[in-house]
Formats: structure tokens, sequence, C-alpha cells
């Protein structure tokens, strides 16, 4: 590898043989910074081994591509584009100290080991907390440390910001380029346009590609290193040795690249590199093309690739996609038939992103207040989304909106500086076409006029029409002077009805942080900036009258904690001075409710399913809420947004809603007189009336976390066993207690001369039938009623069990037996395994007799006990360990089978 002393190569470059013609002095002290650098740039390899070079050299390498891509007349002093000193001076220092802040500067250590919380051990400079912060950091740092030492660098002082901004540009994304670099700085009394030095800089950057970039010895230590991290090292090295010095830019400003390749990774990993260079390079130069004096020669055009692969034929497309296919599969029916508001939704929600992004990217002198509306226009069949956001590039327009699946949140920095984006797939826009056949659209860019709020109400714009009809190879775009942001206007078919599209895109939004307004002919909604109170329609529905009929009441609540805002509202009734979700002795208040709604989420106020658990009450029978969460951080939806994929994110918005529903019941238990723990679990009780007490399913963690969370909330209600008042003990409480506690959770029934005959086993009736059933028991303490907390003590003990006793005529009754003293809640519950299939519930392995010896009971429809002895059980364990879950669900439902009588050969042999 040719690597010659670091001032040796700065001396050969035509850049700085121009700056020692301009301005000597200039000149000298480029080399003083280099010297003073390049030792600090040899140590990025003591932080960094398996990385590519980033010392001395690779500024060098940078310089030279800087060298390729400018037009010749910046090195012309008869031309326009002619570098001033101070331009050529500041890309000089930016292209070798761009990377200076990935090393720990002299001094530096002791300082930073101690803000990272680490040690000088033998291991130190390559401690991943350390490489961590450094990576993160580093486009930051470089500045920061040529600012304080300044003068020792012989920088001077009026050029330390125009450099800093320069050598951060790297890491910005291409928005965030134009947002932070001001273009207008001066030096030697000439303005000098920082923000095209910078783009420079971030195109010769892109395309340092060479052998050089491969560090002495870097392959030996790889091989000697099975770990994922040598692996990555390895291609991203081999990637640049097989390419090595072939990749230049040619007379028309085309990049041409060619390398041989004998790994098929290797070559997968250049493509996808150079993929991602084409695609910097098309955004920069679409920067820089709108200066007023151009000076890139290179092209935004794809590059010319020749990359054989000599050991077969190498195709670049695993899958090949069919454009028109793809358009017409996303703009079909297939994903959002069911309601045509979807669309608008996917339009709106855009709308509200665009805004969002443009007001974390204004000051207080853009002056900028978002805002959205959407009109349904009946008389012409039209649907308008207007917003006053960032508005698109036309590079934006082709490299995203136009282009399926490339979604303008995946580039890189998009996300930076605390913005997390609503977009995430790049298809919604598509879906406007389940409506209409052509959308037309208006954008203008906000980020030319920032800091300008007249002129950006009279910007420089474009307008186009998309169309599935024509689906075109080109976009014809028309220029036109327009408000910054963005109009879709869509026509809609002629089987589509306006007004359910109306209905089904407002059902879509909950509320939202940018104001947002729908407008019909004949009204116009204003969307709520925070979750709305729950209104009293969606408990009592149109039969508002049922309140003084039947003495309902409805508790309204509110609050909030931390990214997630929520509005509660409860129906009940006050009976003998206590509150009740029973409209009579017997019937629960669902009874004379017209079926409440259910309760919503959202993100962003875009409306957000989500599966919460761990409620302390059934909520939805006597009440609901409104949650949203208030940034999209983190959160990852389905293709048509309808669900969230559940992720920790998503489980920490579950949790926040979990909380917040509890600390809005402890406001209405303190509200209505019910914080004693009797009112509270006969509360609990009737609201799961009716259906809600399902009780024969394996309960996982929910003893644990109520145990953390709301132990006040879930009480245990137990009978002694030989009689008197029951006891309530909350939930952290159950180790106060010792003995055993039994309960039946199985239906009684029973063949007689008049029919059919059901014993009642479920409430007070069932526990006081276990009472008179175990009442002579040696060691029983307790008794339970058939409901959810009793399956709680059953799965939390590990040996818990069943015994069996004769009820006549109904023959014998299962009693679940656990000893309270193993009840263990500092961990969910485990079973053997889960399985869905043929039969979906947990299997648990116990220790019991049955009256008919079988190895196995059913506890309710989705559980079954095996009995741990058995050669059953032995089968069961050896088909977990093999992974086989759709076996033992077969096995499972034979079972079944033979308890029917009719016993399946599949389970014959472990009957015995």
């Amino acid at each position: 590898m040719d690597i010659r002393e670091p001032l040796v190569e700065l001396r050969s470059t035509r850049l700085y043989q121009r700056l020692v013609e301009l301005d000597a002095a200039y000149a000298q002290r480029a080399i003083t910074f280099l010297e003073a650098i390049t030792p600090m740039l040899a140590s990025t390899a003591k932080h960094f081994p398996y990385y590519t070079r980033h010392d001395a050299h690779h500024g060098f390498r940078v310089l030279r591509r800087v060298e390729q891509v400018i037009a010749l007349g910046c090195l012309d002093d008869t031309q326009p584009q002619s570098f001033t000193a101070a331009e050529i001076y500041l890309i000089i220092l930016a292209a070798y100290a761009h990377d200076l802040g990935m090393t720990v500067f002299p001094g530096e250590a002791d300082q930073l080991l101690k803000a990272l919380g680490l040690t000088e051990g033998p291991d130190w400079e390559t401690n991943p907390r350390l490489q961590s912060f450094l990576r993160r950091e580093h486009s930051k740092r470089g500045g920061s440390y040529i600012q304080e030492n300044a003068a020792r660098l012989q920088v001077p002082i009026n050029l330390v910001d125009a450099l800093d901004k320069i050598m951060r540009a790297h890491n910005l994304s291409i928005g965030e380029l134009e947002a932070t670099i001001a273009p207008s700085y001066a030096a030697e009394e000439k303005p000098i346009d920082v923000r095209q030095l910078a783009i420079i800089m971030c195109v010769a950057d892109a395309l340092e590609f060479s052998e050089t970039r491969v560090v002495d010895g870097v392959l030996a230590a790889i091989a000697t290193d099975p770990s994922l991290e040598a692996r990555i090292s390895y291609l991203e090295n081999m990637k640049h040795i097989c390419v090595g010095d072939s990749l230049a830019v040619d007379t028309d400003g085309r990049v041409i690249v060619s390398g041989t390749f004998s790994e098929e990774e290797v070559l997968a990993l250049a493509h996808l590199t150079f993929d991602q260079m084409e695609a910097w390079i098309r955004g920069y130069c679409d920067l820089e093309r709108r200066l007023s004096t151009p000076r890139l020669r290179i092209r935004p055009e794809p590059f010319i690739r020749n990359l054989a692969f000599p050991n077969g034929r190498f195709e670049r497309l695993g899958v090949r996609l069919n454009k028109r296919s793809v358009i017409d599969l996303i703009s079909s029916n297939a994903i959002w038939r069911e309601s045509g508001g979807l669309a608008i939704r996917e339009l709106l929600q855009n709308a509200v992103e665009a805004c969002r992004y443009r007001r974390h990217h204004s000051s207080q002198a853009d002056v900028y207040e978002p805002r959205v509306s959407v009109t349904f226009d009946r008389k012409h069949r039209e649907i308008v989304v207007v917003d006053n956001g960032c508005g698109m590039t036309e590079r934006v327009i082709l490299n995203n909106l136009l282009t399926v699946g490339s979604s303008r949140s995946a580039e890189p920095g998009y996300t930076s500086a605390g913005y997390a984006p609503i977009a995430r797939f790049g298809v919604g826009f598509w879906s406007v076409f389940t409506l209409a056949q052509i959308a037309h659209v208006e954008t203008a860019s906000f980020e030319p006029y920032r800091g300008d709020p007249k002129a950006a109400e009279a910007a420089v714009g474009t307008a186009f029409d998309v169309s599935l009809d024509h689906l075109k190879e080109y976009t014809v775009f028309r220029p036109i002077t327009r408000p910054c942001g963005t109009t879709v206007r869509i026509q809609l078919r002629e089987d589509i009805i306006i007004d359910d599209v109306f209905t089904g895109a407002r059902a879509q939004i909950l509320c939202s942080e940018i104001p947002v307004t729908f407008r019909t002919d004949d009204e116009e909604i204003a969307i709520p900036n925070v979750v709305p109170d729950v209104p009293d329609e969606a408990v009592l529905g149109s039969r508002g009258k049922i309140i003084d009929e039947h003495g309902i009441r409805l508790f309204p609540w509110r609050d909030s904690k931390g990214k997630t805002d929520l509005s509660l509202l409860i129906a009940y009734r006050i009976v003998n001075g206590k509150p009740t979700f029973l409209l009579n002795d017997r019937q629960s208040l669902m009874n004379a409710l017209p079926g409440l709604r259910h309760s919503r989420t959202s993100i962003c106020g875009f409306g957000a399913p989500l599966r919460t658990t761990h409620l302390c009450f059934d909520l939805d029978r006597v009440g609901a809420y409104l949650a949203n969460r208030t940034t999209p951080d983190g959160i990852a939806f389905s293709l048509d947004r309808r669900q969230l994929i559940e992720n920790s994110t998503s489980a920490e918005f579950a949790k926040d809603v979990t909380n917040l529903v509890h600390d809005g019941y402890r406001a209405f238990l303190q509200h209505t007189n019910g914080q004693d723990l009797g009112t509270i679990a006969e509360l609990r009780r009737q609201a799961a009336m009716h259906g809600g007490n399902v009780y024969d399913s394996f309960t996982k963690d929910e003893l644990f976390e109520a145990v953390r969370r709301f132990p006040d909330l879930a009480p245990f209600k137990l009978y002694p066993l030989r009689g008197g008042d029951p006891i309530h003990v909350r939930a952290d409480e159950l180790q106060t207690l010792t003995g055993i506690v039994c309960f039946t959770q199985q239906h009684l029934y029973a063949q007689t001369p008049n029919g059919m005959v059901m014993h009642e086993t479920e409430g007070e009736p069932g526990a006081r039938l276990v009472q008179k059933i175990m009442t002579n028991a040696v060691g029983i303490s307790f008794v339970m009623e058939q409901d959810r907390s009793a399956s709680w003590l059953f799965d939390a003990d590990p040996d818990s069990t069943v015994t069996f006793a004769q009820v006549k005529p109904f023959g014998p009754l299962a009693i679940q037996v656990v000893q309270l003293e193993r009840v263990d809640v500092s961990r969910p519950a485990q079973v053997l395994v889960e399985v869905q299939g043929r039969w979906t519930g947990a299997i648990y392995l116990r220790d019991f007799v049955t009256p008919k010896s079988k190895p196995y009971v059913f506890l309710g429809r989705y559980r079954v006990l095996i009995k741990r002895s058995s050669t059953l059980a032995a089968h069961f364990q050896g088909l977990v360990e093999a992974g086989r879950h759709s076996k033992l669900a077969d096995l499972v439902a034979d079972l079944q089978e033979d308890e029917a009588g009719y016993t399946p050969a599949s389970v014959a042999a472990f009957l015995t």
C-alpha cells in the first residue's frame, strides 16, 4: 500500500499547492495543524482495532476525492466558482479532522473514564462503552477540541465555527445539514458558503473507497476471533480490498467502480454500500444545485458498476419486483378495504408528520404555527388534505413519496436530535387509490425559507399528478408559488360514498398535538389537542334517561404518566353508602347499559389498538378509557397501522395505561367510600359477572404483577373452613397466612327423571359446598369462590394438586388444593408448556390421584394436569425438549376424546 509521511502526502495535493499560491500563511497553518493531530488520529486504531482506517492517510484520501468531485474551475481564479484561500484551508482541515473525535485526546483519559464509569484496566481502550461514546459523539468532540486548542493548532478563531460545521456535516441527514449550517459566512473580506463546503466534504468522504482503508494487521487479528464483530469487520475490510483503488469519477462526473470478489457476502455488502453512496450523493447534489454557484461536477446518477464474481453468476436481485403489480397490491382493497377512512388516515398522518418535523426544526424567528385541514367536498366529490408542514423537495418526492417502500424516516439522521417520526413504511400514500384513480399534489419545502416567514408564504414549489391509470416511468414537475407545506387532492371514484369515508377517517384520530380540522359542506370539527374526556355516550349510548331510572352515576377522571395521557369514565350505583356495579341483587349494570364502546388507545392521536393486561377489574364492562402516547419513539406498527407490534415500547405503553387506570380506580374508590377490601373484592366480582369471570386458563404473571403494582386493588376473599364471615387479604399480605386453601372450578351436572340439573358452584354457594365437603379434612384453613384469584393461587403453588369428592347425584367433584406457604409471588407462575393447535392451553405437571386412575385431569377448557410420575408425563417432557408443541396440542386433544369415552390409539399406551 502506498502510504507516505502525512506532510508529504498533503504537499502532493493540488488543493494544498493552490493554497500555497493563494496564501502561504494559511498553507503553513495547515501544516502546523496536521503535525499536531496526526498522532491523535493514529490512536484511533487503539480504540477501534477492527475498523477501517481513520488516520491522517484517510484524510489525505478524502482530500484527493475532493479534487475529483469538484469542477475544474474551483482551482482557477479566472472562474466564478474558484475557491478562496480560506475555503481551501477549511476543506483541508476538515478532510483530516472530521474523525478526530474518535480518539481520546491527550490528558483526557482520566476524566473520560470517570464520566463513563470505567476504570483504567488492561482493555479500557476498547471497552464497548467507550467505543459507543466515541462513535456517537465524535462529530461534536472534534470541533470542541479544536475550539479549546485553536491557538496551539493555529486555527484562526473566526474560522473555528465554520470548521466545526463542516466536520459535523458527515453525520447529518440532508435536511439537518441544510437546517443547521447557515450559508452566510465570510473570511478575507469575502463571502464563503460553508454549507457548500460541507456538501463537497460529505461527497468526498462518501467516495473515499480504497484498499488503503484496511489497517495493517487487522485481517490477521480478525482471523483468530470467532465473534460476530470480527466477522462484520472482515466483510467491511475485504470490501475495500476487493475494490482497491478502482473507484473513479469520469470526465462527465459519473462514478465508475470495478472489482473482483471471491465471496458472495462481500460482493453483496459492496453493492449495498454503493447503493447507500448513490443515495447520499443524490441528496447532496440536489441541495448543492440550488446554490447560486454550483461547484460539484459529480452527477447524481447510478454508479457504473463492474463487480466480477468468478465463482458463479451473481444476480443482484434474488427477488424481482414488478413495480406495477406492487403498487396495484398496495392500492388494492387487500389491506385497506374495510374502511376508506384508513386511506385518509395515511394522508392525515403524513400531514401531521410534516408539521411535527417543521416545528422541530424551526426557530422563534420562523413564527411557525402548524395546522392541518381535511376537507370533504360532497359537491365536487373530492377530499383535500392541506398542511403547512415541511413540504417536499423534488429529491424527497422522487426518493420517498414516489418510491414504493422508501420512507423518509429511514434516511440517516432523520430521527436524530431527539426527533421520532410517525412515518415508517413508505407505502401508505398509495392506499389513496382505494378511493381514487388520481392524486394531485402541490408542495413547497420550508428549508430554504427558515427565518423568513414572509417568504415562506410565497415559496417556490412544485405540482405533479400521480395516477394508476397512467403509471409512468417519469414525473412532470410544474413550478408553482405557494406557502410552504403540501396539498393532496383526490377525486373520488363513483362507487365511493364520501360520508362513509368521512366517518371512517374521523374515527381514526382521537386527538392531535398539531391543530387538525375536519370540514364538510355543513360542519367543521376541530380535533382536540389532548385526550378528550370519555363522553357519556361511550357508556350510556342513547339511553341517557337510565341515569334517573336506575340511579346510575358516572365518575370521570383524567391524568398523565410519563408519555401517556388517559381519561376514564366509570358507571356505578350507590347502595347503602357503598359503590356497586349491580343493577339489582342478581344483575350487573351491563343489563341496563346499551353495550359499551371499547376503550381506545392511540399514538400521537392516531388509533392504535393496544393489548392491555393486568387490569385489576373488568373495566370495559362498567366503563371505558381513552389513552394516547404522545410520542411514536420506539413504536412499531403493522403495515396497515391498525395494530401495534409488541415490543418493549408497546409494553411500556400498556403498563402506563394500566397504572393510570388503577390510579383512576383508586380515585373512584375514594370518591365513593369504597376503599375497604371487602367492597373492592365485591366490585371486582360484580364487574366480572355474565361471562367475565374466566378462571380456567393459565394466569402466568398476573399474581406477580398484582403484588408488585396494585396489591391494594387485588384482595383475596377467603372463607374460614369451619364457618364465620369471610376475610379479605391484600395480595402482598398472602405471606402472613398459613394452611391449605380449597376451591372447585368445576361445574356439576346430573341427569334426573326431570331432566338435566346443575349444582350451583359459582360464587358463595360453591365456596359453601366445598366448605361442607371438606369440613373434617385435616390442615385445611380456607375455601374460596370459583374465580380468577383462586387460579392465581393454584398457579403460584408449584405443588398445587386436586382431590376428588363424591357429590350425589352428580358424581366426583374435583377440588383444587393450594398450600399457602408454597405460594411464590416473587416470580411469574411456571408450567410445563403452553401450546396452540387442536387444543390450546397450558400443560401442568402435578401429583394427584383420579377416581379412574387416569394420568391427567382437565381443569376447564384451557388447562390440563399431567401426573408427574406417569409415562404420559415422560412422553410430554420429551416432546417439550424437542420443541414439538403442535404434537403436544394434538395429544391433549386426544386426551379429551379419551375423557369422553373414545380412546385414540395415540394415547392408549400412556394411560395404563
